[in-house]
């Protein structure tokens, strides 16, 4: 049965597909482009699998993950350019790929959870002194030793080395506590 918006009992269908579809349209074309690497193949690959989550919506179980629905919408997709390709590109045969798909999720989690910790580092930075703030900068972002640090600033290198151990336990702390406050 294909969603028709000429029927009024499938407009909430519509504007439920188009919610979860935009949410998670960079994602699938990312694992798309990631299985193909070929842009042209991945944009085809993608409009295919658009089309059938639309087409399919309506099998779609309310209340289920719909990113593990249209990621294996997706790699079925993928498996069928590869057959009409009669080619495997980098050699990714289809029990790799499955695997590959399988452990798409933890990566992508992985990810999400570190641009997490570089959010609050960002924020947790912004709250050093600006002597500390030079410190960081000189030392992480200008990748200068603590000796060259020491002779820029006129301190002694013990000093450099404490106020950079104080300045690591410090952010760390911060960024510790700004995730166990999310997760309660």
């Amino acid at each position: 049965m294909r969603l028709s918006e000429n029927n009024p009992s499938n407009l909430a269908s519509i504007e439920g597909f188009e919610a979860l579809f935009e949410a998670d349209k960079n994602r699938l074309y990312r694992y798309i482009y990631a299985s193909v690497w070929d842009s042209s193949a991945a944009d085809d690959i993608f409009q295919e699998t658009s089309l059938t989550l639309w087409n399919e919506f309506s099998k779609f179980e309310p209340g289920s993950d719909f990113s593990k629905w249209a990621t294996c919408i997706a790699f079925n997709r993928i498996r069928a350019f590869k057959r009409r390709q009669n080619k495997y590109q980098l050699g990714l045969e289809d029990d790799l790929l499955q695997e590959f798909s399988n452990n798409l999720s933890i990566l992508e989690e992985n990810t999400a959870a570190q641009e997490v910790k570089w959010r609050h580092l960002e924020h947790c930075y912004t709250l050093l002194p600006p002597p500390m703030q030079k410190i960081y900068q000189y030392f992480y972002n200008h990748n200068l030793m603590a000796q060259e640090i020491a002779d820029q600033s006129g301190r002694s290198i013990y000093a450099i080395r404490k106020a950079i151990h104080k300045l690591r336990k410090k952010l760390f702390d911060c960024v510790e506590q700004k995730i166990s406050g999310e997760k309660k």
